[in-house]
């Protein structure tokens, strides 16, 4: 019988655990003991003050939903470091503290969990580490995301009463006006461009040439393209009224802000401000608008190339055209007039073949081509490990003097403190935030950071990948940013990362 030597797992009872807090609260939450200021403070000595654990950073986000991990970009920053192998075990008051949509909340903890990172929830009193903990970190998801979701509801129906009562106001300030005191009034300089718009077009000239003319003259300093013309000869406020519920949030998580084609009731509110277009020109506007709007080609959601292609000639994106049973990318300067853009159109399986080459290349010589650019980004992360302790103590100084802001306002508010004093010391706090904001910020290049991570991600993508005979659109998507037509023979792939690769046009 073969003989079988044990050999004992590792006692790690005396290794210092990396640990890190999570904090996440409503800008005007009135609960002292989870605002931002207090969350930042309750870990921050927790973890400097312990002797089994060395304190790593503190990530915070301030005032932004917990509904989307995508828009919370400390949560990401916690997520990228601990990819980095900077962190051991996460800290987070609650699961409603860590995200309130379930996907999000057991898709970073399944994360973690391959990293070797545990998360612990005090509220609940849930550690990932443990093996029953994802069955409770499920429910106890799903009851924070039924609560966002009320919560969520509550406020749609509160913004539809004041819809229905036309009390409600739009944060949108169209060009032209000036948002002043709650109300739109017109900006004088701004209005006359805006008339000059609608004078141009009920006279037969197009939106492209309207652009242009813009443009030539110099008029503000954004450049002026078909879609802004479009948006202002269409919008009903510049006769004076308010369509409500242009778009509306979706149900479902995580909320998405899509364009009402009548899935919700709109509300049409009359003289909400004064006019800069008189109603007969506007409703010429209408008319020609509607005779233009016959669909050509195919559908906008057809394609992944959709908003990806853009013209190094002129900065314009391509748009799709079907002939001959041939679909085809077409400059839109170019498209207008061949005058504006030499560059001609492609076509879209030339595109695609492209990108199957390109695919393959970097699949087989990823090593040889990402990772000397990988060596050259990884001096950020060592930048960033000899700055924790500063951040630390610069998150802790701001969270002190938001603390101190609130306590003031609440004493303000009481009644108890001298007009002249609170404002001068008020304003002597937010002095010392801004300042220490802007240290915070000096200490890292947040763009070079993100760069190193698109950059590992890609890394990982092409050491799983596999050769591919055809266009994938999953693949696509997972490394294109963009496409830039450099000529009608040349293109160039820009990948995650900022990379960019040239490929030629065969044909």
């Amino acid at each position: 019988m073969a003989e079988i030597t044990i050999i004992p797992a590792k006692d790690r009872s005396d290794e210092i655990v990396r640990t890190a807090a999570y904090a996440r609260v409503s800008s005007d939450s009135e609960d002292q003991l989870n605002s931002f200021a207090a969350q930042i403070r309750y870990y921050t000595e927790l973890l400097q003050n312990s002797t089994d654990a060395v304190f790593v950073d503190m990530y915070a986000d301030e005032g932004i939903s917990g509904t989307s991990a995508a828009k919370r970009s400390e949560f990401q920053r916690l997520m990228s470091d601990c990819r980095k192998g900077k962190i051991d075990r996460v800290l987070t008051k609650s699961i409603s503290r860590f995200a309130r949509n379930t996907k999000d909340s057991l898709e970073a903890v399944r994360e973690l969990k391959t990293l070797g990172i545990s998360v612990y929830f005090e509220k609940e009193n849930i550690d990932t580490s443990e093996i029953s903990s994802e069955m409770m970190l499920a429910i106890y998801s799903q009851f924070a995301q039924e609560e966002s979701m009320s919560i969520s509801k509550n406020c749609r129906l509160g913004v539809k009463k004041r819809m229905m009562d036309g009390t409600y106001k739009t944060a949108s300030t169209p060009f032209g006006y000036d948002y002043v005191e709650g109300k739109l009034q017109i900006n004088p300089e701004k209005a006359a461009i805006v008339k000059q718009i609608f004078d141009w077009y009920v006279s037969g000239i197009g939106m492209n040439e309207i652009a242009t003319r813009l443009n030539l003259l110099g008029v503000r300093k954004e450049v002026w393209r078909h879609g802004t013309i479009r948006w202002i000869i269409s919008n009903e406020k510049y006769i004076g009224d308010t369509l409500m519920q242009k778009s509306y949030s979706t149900d479902t998580l995580p909320y998405r802000t899509v364009t009402n084609r009548g899935e919700k009731a709109q509300y049409y509110v009359r003289e909400t401000h004064e006019p800069i277009i008189k109603k007969e020109i506007f409703e010429s506007a209408q008319r020609l608008l509607a005779q233009k709007d016959t669909p050509t080609g195919l559908p906008k959601e057809s394609s992944p190339f959709r908003r990806k292609i853009v013209c190094a000639n002129c900065g314009c994106t391509f748009k799709r055209r079907l002939r001959r049973n041939c679909v085809r990318w077409v400059c839109r300067n170019h498209d207008q007039s061949a005058d504006n853009c030499n560059i001609r159109q492609i076509r879209e399986d030339e595109f695609r073949m492209a990108l199957v080459r390109l695919w393959n290349k970097l699949q087989a010589q990823y090593k040889a081509i990402l990772a000397p650019m990988l060596r050259q980004l990884e001096t950020i992360s060592e930048r960033e490990k000899s700055g924790n302790s500063q951040l630390a103590e610069l998150r802790k100084e701001i969270a002190d003097i938001k603390q101190q802001t609130y306590l003031l306002t609440m004493l303000n508010s009481q009644g108890t403190l001298d007009e002249a004093y609170f404002k001068e010391r008020n304003q002597e706090l937010d002095r010392k935030l801004i300042t220490a904001q802007k240290q915070l910020h000096a200490k890292f290049d947040d763009e070079d950071s993100e760069r190193l991570d698109e950059l590992q991600k890609l890394i990982g993508i092409f050491e799983r990948a596999e050769p591919i005979d055809e266009f994938d659109e999953i693949k696509f998507g997972q490394i294109v940013e963009k496409i830039t037509v450099l000529s009608e023979t040349e293109i160039r792939f820009d990948l995650i990362g900022n990379i960019g690769f040239t490929e030629r046009i065969e044909r």
